[in-house]
């Protein structure tokens, strides 16, 4: 029988090696190593679940953050440089050289844009490869029509409360 001490200690072993991105073969040996009745596997596998949907909820929050500090970051960046074209315009300074830097506005390669796409010939258009109305065809599968190459699929999830 394996004592509570151990028992936490494998379950512990079982979210650091998911958490920490261990080896597989490790996992596959902690969790086959494990040989409580299905009652107490069932709540520890159920507290390592809800550490690591945890961990996830917390890591959504911070790449939210840091995507919010890239765009903040990237809007900073193009303010700074067209304050500075702007100053370097109006000054008629367009070239220069400072003790650290370079400085010059060149023009850029020529690009397109388009005022109104309806009058922009057929020419220029590309056509789209056909893709599946996937909501349609679950829809007409759930309601029992027959359809070649697609059927039906019912999968189960475990759920924890």
């Amino acid at each position: 029988m394996v004592t509570l001490f151990n028992l936490k200690y494998s379950y512990k072993e079982i979210y650091e090696l998911i958490a920490e991105q261990g080896e597989e073969q490790a996992l596959i040996d902690t969790l086959s190593s494990i040989n409580d009745a299905l009652e107490d596997k069932a709540d520890g596998y159920a507290t390592v679940i809800r550490s690591l949907e945890s961990d996830n909820k917390a890591i959504d929050e911070e790449v939210k953050r840091l995507k919010q500090r890239k765009t903040s970051n990237e809007n900073g960046i193009k303010r700074l440089k067209e304050n500075l074209t702007e100053s370097m315009e109006v000054t008629g300074k367009t070239k220069f050289k400072t003790a650290f830097n370079s400085f010059s506005i060149s023009k850029n390669a020529p690009s397109k844009d388009v005022l109104d796409e309806k009058l922009i010939p057929n020419d220029y258009w590309v056509d789209q490869e056909p893709k599946i109305n996937s909501k349609l065809l679950l829809d007409d599968l759930k309601s029992g029509k027959e359809v070649p190459g697609a059927e039906l699929k019912q999968t189960r999830s475990l759920r924890v409360r």
